[in-house]
């Protein structure tokens, strides 16, 4: 199982009287594998949620995998500051990508999946067609539900990607998934979050729709600036 996204799975006080997290996964690593990208984004925000709740402390996470996972699960769990422990030892990982890059990559690739099973092209009216065509998922933490944020939210970004550009950043602020979509908006910077927004629509409907992201950053048509040059 994925756990929980909001809290660690449990803590202990360490022999330096450091605080130290824990995580677990009690997956095969042929399940990980399968559900790739969805797990390096579970594994990036479980080891980031408790570090940032409680920097004061100084805390360590370790996290506690069955089976050895593949390599972008190491590489997320050490890029977000945890300890990948498999019995009992833990496994280094060289060659760290920031948090924000490694989802960046895994987001875009969930969207990519999303358009290519729902044979939808990355516009606004196809973000309503997937809003309307998601079930709306238990409101709780667990992995079904998760799964249809980053589906939504990561659909949201790459339309808005091919309007306006940008990528996806970190952002703390942004609550649970601390990570939110940089683009420009109206002539200027923006910082979207598309994931909050996400959990926003599927608790409330379409009175919290992410379209408007995407009719916010697309470019004025030709005959809208020439209206704008005349009468603006």
């Amino acid at each position: 199982m994925y756990g929980s996204l909001k809290t660690a799975h449990g803590s202990f006080l360490a022999e330096d009287g450091e605080t130290c997290f824990v995580q677990t996964d009690e997956r095969p690593a042929s399940e990980i594998e399968q559900d790739l990208d969805y797990s390096t984004l579970f594994a990036l925000v479980r080891t980031l949620n408790p570090l940032r709740m409680k920097p004061e402390g100084r805390p360590r996470l370790h996290y506690v995998f069955t089976e050895v996972p593949p390599d972008p699960v190491q590489e997320a769990v050490a890029s977000a500051g945890g300890y990948l422990i498999h019995g009992s030892s833990h496994i280094p990982h060289d060659g760290l990508r920031a948090p924000e890059d490694l989802a960046d990559l895994a987001l875009s690739r969930i969207a990519q999946r999303v358009a290519a099973e729902r044979n939808l092209e990355f516009t606004g009216d196809h973000l309503l067609q997937l809003e309307t065509e998601l079930a709306r998922p238990p409101l709780t933490d667990d992995p079904a539900y998760w799964r249809a944020v980053f589906d939504l939210g990561a659909f949201a970004g790459e339309a808005l990607r091919k309007v306006a550009g940008g990528r996806w950043i970190r952002r703390d602020q942004a609550g649970v998934v601390p990570f939110a979509f940089a683009c420009t908006v109206r002539s200027g910077p923006a910082e979207l979050y598309l994931l909050a927004k996400a959990m926003k629509f599927f608790a409330n409907g379409p009175e919290d729709s992410l379209t408007g992201f995407v009719d916010m950053a697309a470019p004025p048509s030709p005959k809208t600036s020439l209206w704008s040059r005349i009468f603006g």
